[in-house]
């Protein structure tokens, strides 16, 4: 090839599989290859159960071009494509045929693009169209905004406490904004939970692959596919290319509290209510017990009910928090009758307060308790007792805990200590060591985020004769100094 010719499609996107062991890695991380197979196999015979052939390269809509894989899911792909229209980074999601399942996620998003007031931390479709196979079937594909990863359990330690007590602010101000709109997620867990993601937007595909890696391919094998396809593993997004921004997704099971039938489905059982898996009907309170589920891998960086018991994650609740209610015998399959035995206790080896304190040593006695207040409320058997999400917004102890890491928040970024107490005469003053760029947008943004659903500015009071006094280490602007003031008095009402 001289220098002037164009390089070959298959070289500018993607790095094909070498040797074996890249081929283990792409077997390992991508879909299964059967997953595009029709023949010999009776369910796939109208297409329903097929994943739709896509390549790197390859431009969709005559508008979407593909570079790299998001990920996939049990009834698609997902894709990171650029707008070529809007110059502009999306993600596609290639759904299988359509079904019920594909219906009632397009049902339900324009149900909250309708009525959820605030739909800012909700990842909802912005476009959509179709792909047509060879037999003239019809493959659906959603076009999103890009976000960034799921929750990485291996990699939560490294994030720190105040991003992630933010995360799950966001994420429960999303559940509360759903369930005032009347709709149940029913799909809560770490997989449709993703933090946001600084724009690529502008770059050429080389630069992508230089901040994300080149994606490892290799032609789908085994098939005799209609048209070219690959397996590709998904990205890996650098933690630093994260941003603090945490979004809900993935509407596939939702449903509205009216509707007369529920989607067949429930959470990985590690995240399903108990009472879910013993044939209750749906409710909020569900996904109330998959949300904290979801707080307790974000503040613990574990789950809180231990899978290696006999009977699994259900046997480990019992452990944690006693018996399940009699009156549930006999409803979950191969159920363990110890489980409904009211004369035995929790176990004080696994339960809540030795969970905390196992897996978060560090933190103070009042935190801890504060922890196991908001966890023991969620965290009963009783679905009519679990607080709603927005009472859950309002518990003194959640916002003793969102309180305590925005102070963590706010020093990270403006390097700032209280100085003095309140009292007959000390001032209550704010000492500034530097000031950073954007640190304005952040004071204002954490007292509308961590203080009150409603106007916040009313929240903040001082002592009534005492003056907020600001000290800095150097020249601020008149802005600055007010704003400056007004973290003093927020710090000491988070104090």
């Amino acid at each position: 090839m001289t220098d002037t010719e164009t390089p070959p499609l298959a070289t500018i996107f993607g790095e094909f599989v070498k040797n074996e062991d890249e081929e283990y890695d792409v077997e390992e991380l991508a879909e299964p290859w059967h997953r595009y197979r029709i023949k010999e196999d009776p369910k796939t015979t109208d297409d329903q159960y097929v994943l739709y052939p896509i390549r790197l390269g390859e431009v969709l809509n005559e508008r979407y071009l593909v570079e790299h894989k998001l990920g996939f899911g049990g009834g698609s792909t997902v894709w990171m494509a650029l707008d070529l229209r809007d110059n502009k980074n999306v993600a596609l999601k290639v759904m299988m045929s359509p079904g019920e399942w594909c219906e009632n996620e397009i049902r339900i998003q324009d149900e909250i693009i309708k009525n959820v007031q605030d739909t800012s931390h909700l990842v909802i479709y912005t476009a959509a169209f179709f792909l047509l196979r060879n037999n003239g079937s019809q493959q659906r594909v959603l076009v999103y905004p890009l976000t960034g990863p799921c929750i990485d359990p291996p990699t939560l330690e490294k994030i720190p406490m105040a991003t992630r007590m933010s995360a799950a602010r966001q994420l429960l101000e999303s559940i509360a904004s759903l369930h005032q709109a009347g709709i149940i997620h029913r799909d809560l867990n770490e997989r449709n939970c993703m933090w946001g993601m600084t724009s690529l937007n502008g770059l050429i595909t080389s630069a992508k692959y230089e901040a994300l890696g080149r994606p490892l391919k290799q032609t789908i094998p085994f098939v005799d596919l209609w048209k070219q396809g690959e397996l590709v593993c998904p990205v890996k997004v650098p933690r630093d290319l994260c941003t603090e921004e945490f979004y809900l997704g993935d509407f596939g099971l939702s449903k509205k509290i009216t509707d007369p039938t529920t989607q067949h489905g429930h959470p990985p059982i590690q995240y399903c209510s108990p009472d879910r898996l013993h044939k209750q009907g749906p409710s909020f309170a569900c996904d109330m017990w998959s949300y904290m589920i979801v707080f307790s891998m974000l503040y613990l960086t574990f789950t809180p009910f231990s899978s290696g018991h006999t009977g699994g994650i259900i046997t480990g609740m019992v452990e944690c928090l006693g018996p399940l209610p009699e009156q549930w015998k006999g409803l979950y399959p191969k159920g363990i009758d110890s489980w409904y035995d009211q004369s035995r206790a929790s176990n004080p080896k696994h339960d809540l307060a030795s969970r905390i304190a196992r897996f978060r040593p560090d933190i103070d006695p009042v935190e801890r308790q504060h922890v196991q207040s908001i966890m023991s409320k969620v965290f009963t058997y009783s679905p009519e007792k679990r607080p709603s999400a927005t009472e859950l917004l309002r518990d003194p102890s959640f916002r003793a805990i969102m309180g305590s890491d925005t102070r963590q928040l706010l020093s990270m970024f403006l390097e700032v200590s209280l100085v003095g107490e309140y009292g007959n005469n000390p001032p209550l003053a704010i000492q500034v060591n530097k000031w950073l760029p954007n640190a304005t947008l952040l004071v204002l943004r954490s007292m509308q985020k961590f203080l009150h659903e409603g106007p916040c500015l009313p929240m903040i009071r001082r002592p009534p004769g005492h003056k907020v006094r600001v000290q800095t280490l150097g020249q601020v602007t008149n802005k600055q100094q007010h704003t400056l003031g007004i973290l003093a008095q927020l710090l000491w009402e988070l104090k």
